[in-house]
């Protein structure tokens, strides 16, 4: 529709042209020159757009969650760890720092046990037991 709108732009400055209407063409192409200028900001804006999903989309492919947190698989071999919280939440890579006993995310202040430490083991065996489904019987959302 819109490139019918132009078109019809084009022949309204062409039949003012030719009618000696200079002022009227010179406005009617003034407007086209603005729209047009708009049209390329969209563009442009558009292909930086997609420019940011391609690479979130390659950056995800990299990325390999280890449980608990992520690493960056790169072509030297893996980066990280990084902050699963921030990760997902919103999509920012923040590096966790490592500590005597657990790596911690300056971003959203979670700690991450090393994997070996008491703490992480008796953090597993309570998982372990813990109920597989832990509501048997849900409660509707909406009553009758």
């Amino acid at each position: 529709m819109d490139s019918l709108i132009h078109a019809m732009g084009f022949k309204q400055a062409l039949e003012a042209a030719k009618a000696n209407r200079w002022e009227d063409a010179e406005e009617i192409l003034k407007s086209l020159q603005e729209e047009y200028f708009a049209l390329c900001e969209e563009n442009r804006a558009l292909k930086e757009q997609l420019t940011e999903v391609v690479e979130i989309l390659d950056l995800s492919q990299s990325m390999r969650f280890d449980g608990r947190k992520y690493w960056l698989t790169t072509e030297d071999g893996e980066d990280g760890p990084f902050c699963q919280v921030c990760y997902d939440q919103t999509g920012t890579l923040v590096r966790l720092q490592e500590q005597k006993r657990h790596w911690q995310c300056k971003g959203c202040g979670n700690l991450f046990i090393k994997q070996g430490h008491p703490l992480e083991k008796a953090a597993a065996t309570n998982r372990s037991r813990m109920p597989s489904q832990l509501v048997k019987n849900p409660i509707p959302l909406f009553v009758k």
